[in-house]
């Protein structure tokens, strides 16, 4: 009945998209569709403002800069490949660069060499000759310090521009491995952070791995909307972070789903860590359910452990396996090996 309800909203959300995009005439790119997604959720005022605040028939170039501006992962992978082309235009321009510079140390070299030459050969050349002769070097002497300055300051300047690159191909990055509404990582962090544990013959596989989902969430979107739900969701991420030590992991990886890496977790001690988690919703994610009645959250938590699986999916796997255990249950499960 969940699994039935949650789908009817999804489609119902789609619906609403949609509607509101072909109304605005806006074309049909997935980029776009999360664009008006997020802004009809209510997640982000300042979206919802100015994507609602649109014209009939933006033009892409609107929509585009609206999902830089507020950094939505969709457009910023989008820009990304951008900085790649202004890197190559660097690096073309500081190849021209020391070209020039090159052809202007080989001309000093040359007229040095004449000079040389000339004065060897001539030994009855006047002081104003060899003057002459001075001046000749020191221009073409100039012509290549300029040359070096210049192949300096672009240097420079290509440094500078390259680190700059570097710091916004991070941020963007950042963004797309960071969950919009919670600010947790995401599930493309998560599954680089689990295939990371297995990523070495030495590492130390004394993990765990929490899936959790919040329980009967797509029947409250149903009853309370999908803002209710995204506050529920924020409210719960910001209990799970304060639920875990400093090097462990938490990740939001479905609407209503997360996943925990515990460090140097054993099976003795899985049932009282599910424990605190279901203890800490409960004890401070309380929402009304009418005017003079409240409720709390339940949790299904599954459990597997990194020494009984051999790879990232089979930990995945029997993590998932542990979960729809607990679903059938009502209480926390651990996947144990046959």
């Amino acid at each position: 009945m969940a699994g039935e309800s949650g789908k009817a909203a999804r489609e119902r959300t789609l619906q609403v998209v949609g509607q509101h995009m072909a109304k605005l005439e806006v074309s049909g790119l997935p980029r776009n569709y999360e664009l008006f997604h997020e802004a009809l959720s209510g997640a982000d005022a300042a979206l919802s403002r100015e994507v609602l605040a649109l014209p009939a028939a933006p033009s892409q170039a609107a929509l585009d800069e609206i999902g830089l501006r507020h950094q939505l992962a969709g457009f910023v992978a989008l820009a990304t490949p951008k900085s790649r082309d202004h890197e190559i235009k660097l690096l073309l321009e500081l190849r021209d660069k020391m070209a020039s510079g090159i052809t202007q140390k080989r001309g000093f070299t040359r007229v040095l060499e004449t000079v040389a030459r000339s004065l060897r050969e001539d030994s009855n050349a006047s002081p104003r000759d060899i003057l002459a002769e001075i001046e000749y070097l020191s221009v073409s002497l100039s012509d290549a310090v300029v040359a070096e300055t210049e192949l300096e300051a672009a240097l420079k300047t290509g440094v500078d521009r390259l680190v700059n690159a570097d710091k916004r191909t991070a941020a963007a990055r950042a963004i797309t491995l960071r969950d919009r509404l919670t600010l947790l990582p995401n599930h493309a962090a998560f599954s680089e952070r689990l295939d990371a544990l297995y990523s070495s013959p030495e590492e130390d596989h004394g993990t765990a791995l929490f899936l959790v989902a919040i329980a009967d969430l797509p029947d409250l979107g149903c009853t309370y909307g999908e803002v209710a739900v995204n506050r529920i969701v924020k409210k719960a991420a910001a209990i799970f972070r304060k639920a875990i030590k400093k090097n462990d992991f938490v990740a939001r990886i479905g609407s209503g789903d997360f996943a925990f890496l515990l460090a140097d977790v054993g099976s003795g001690s899985v049932h009282a860590i599910a424990e605190r988690l279901v203890n800490a919703i409960a004890d401070n994610l309380v929402f009304a359910t009418s005017e003079r009645t409240s409720a709390t959250l339940g949790l299904s938590i599954g459990v597997a452990l990194t020494r009984d699986a051999f790879s990232p999916q089979q930990l995945r796997l029997q993590a998932e396996a542990a979960l729809e255990t607990a679903k059938a249950n009502g209480r926390p499960a651990v996947f144990i090996p046959r």
